[in-house]
C-alpha cells in the first residue's frame, strides 16, 4: 500500500480504481471501499481537481486591477448583480470532476489541476443567470452554435423575463456577462444600449476569469443533479427537459451563498496577483 499511496501523492494514480488494479498485479484483491478507508487511515483525502484556464500576464494585470477597483464593494452591493453564462452540457454526463489525493500542503501542483477542453458532440449549450432571488431563466441551445444575433434573442427573451419576474429593471441591476465574442460584437452592444443597460459595467470585466463568476459552482450543482439520474438521456430533448427541471430547483438561498463569496473572490484574486484561484 506504500507504493499505492507514493503513486496518489505524486499524481502518478489518480483514482482508487487504478491503484486496485496495481494492487492486483501485485497479486493483492482489495474492494475499492477496502482501498479508500486504508488510504484515509494513511492520511491521505481525495480532493476535486481546480479547473482553471491559463492566464496571461496581460491578463493578471487586467484581473488584478478589476479586483483592486471593486474590492470594496459589499455584499448588499454584489447582491445588485446578475451574473450570466453558458456552459456545456453533456448527454454522457458532464464534463466531470477529476480527483487527486493529498496529505495536505499547497494545492495546484500540475497533477491537481484539470484542463479545460472546448468542443465535444452529444451535447447541448444552456444560458442562463443567477440573481440574490435565485436563478434566472434559461435558453437550451440545442443545434445551433451561439452567435450574436442568438444571444441578442437570449436577452431579448430570458434575460429581460429574468428581470421582469424579480421587478426588476436594468437600471436596477448590474449585468455580467464574460467577454466572448457574441457578448461584445457591435449589434449585442447595441442591443444593450437602447434597451437601458448600462454599456461601461456590461463590458468591465476582466478575461479569463470564470472564477470570478459564481454561476460557475451553480453550474456544477446543476450538473451533480443531472448527474444523479439512473438512466442517462437518449436525446439531446430529454437532456433539455431534465436541465429545465433541475435548474429551476436551484434555490435562493444557494444563489445567495455563492454570490456572497465575491468578498472572498475579490481578496483570492488579488493575493494571488491576478492568477488562478481555487474558485
Amino acid at each position: 500500500m506504500s507504493l499505492v499511496s507514493r503513486g496518489l501523492r505524486s499524481g502518478a494514480l489518480d483514482n482508487p480504481r487504478a491503484a486496485q488494479e496495481i494492487l492486483r498485479s501485485m497479486g493483492h484483491d482489495m474492494s475499492i471501499n477496502g482501498i479508500r478507508k486504508s488510504l484515509r487511515r494513511n492520511g491521505l483525502k481525495s480532493r476535486r481537481k481546480v479547473k482553471t484556464n491559463f492566464v496571461s500576464k496581460t491578463n493578471k494585470r487586467l484581473r488584478l486591477a478589476w479586483a483592486k477597483k471593486h474590492r470594496h464593494l459589499t455584499i448588499a452591493d454584489w447582491r445588485r448583480w446578475v451574473f450570466s453564462d453558458e456552459t456545456r452540457i453533456n448527454l454522457w454526463g458532464s464534463d466531470g470532476n477529476s480527483f487527486y489525493w493529498t496529505n495536505g500542503g499547497r494545492i495546484m501542483q500540475s497533477y491537481q489541476v484539470k484542463s479545460q477542453l472546448q468542443g465535444n458532440d452529444g451535447g447541448v449549450m444552456f444560458w442562463s443567470c443567477i440573481t440574490a432571488e435565485g436563478p434566472g431563466y434559461g435558453t437550451t441551445i440545442i443545434e445551433d452554435a451561439i452567435n450574436s444575433g442568438l444571444y441578442v434573442d437570449i436577452s431579448k427573451t430570458s434575460l429581460n423575463d429574468t428581470l421582469a419576474h424579480f421587478g426588476k429593471t436594468p437600471s436596477d441591476v448590474r449585468f455580467q456577462q464574460n467577454r466572448a465574442t457574441p457578448h461584445t460584437s457591435g449589434i449585442t452592444k447595441q442591443w444593450f444600449t437602447e434597451n437601458g443597460f448600462n454599456l461601461d459595467e456590461i463590458m468591465d470585466w476582466p478575461p479569463q476569469s470564470p472564477d470570478l463568476n459564481p454561476i460557475e459552482h451553480v453550474w456544477h450543482l446543476l450538473k451533480l443533479r443531472l448527474n444523479k439520474y439512473p438512466t442517462r438521456p437518449s436525446t439531446k430533448e430529454e437532456l433539455e427537459r431534465r436541465i429545465n427541471i433541475q435548474w429551476y430547483k436551484i434555490t435562493k438561498k444557494e444563489c445567495q451563498k455563492y454570490i456572497d463569496s465575491m468578498p472572498a473572490r475579490i481578496k483570492a484574486v488579488t493575493k494571488s496577483k491576478g492568477g488562478s484561484t481555487h474558485y
